[in-house]
């Protein structure tokens, strides 16, 4: 019983800090704070337009820029795509 998580690639944008977490060995949560992926009970795949505009965000980004938008997505469960589109 119990959680764990820890880090992946996103098989999308290829951020290598999507995350993984796994609750009682019964089911798997992945989500992309960059792109938003996300993966749980069903699949949420982001547009190609917005996977194509996280890749160049995640190439402008130094590791500091990711780490805030990683902390901002650990605050309000809005991924960084969905974020720039508001």
């Amino acid at each position: 019983m119990g959680s764990h998580t820890w880090f992946s690639q996103c098989p999308h944008c290829d951020f290598k800090k999507m995350i993984v977490s796994s609750y009682d060995n019964s089911y798997f949560d992945v989500t992309c704070p960059i792109c938003g992926y996300l993966r749980w009970t069903e699949e949420r795949v982001p547009e190609i337009h917005d996977i194509e505009l996280a890749k160049h965000k995640l190439a402008e980004m130094d590791a500091k820029e990711r780490n805030k938008a990683i902390e901002q997505y650990y605050e309000d469960n809005i991924s960084l795509i969905a974020r720039l589109k508001r």
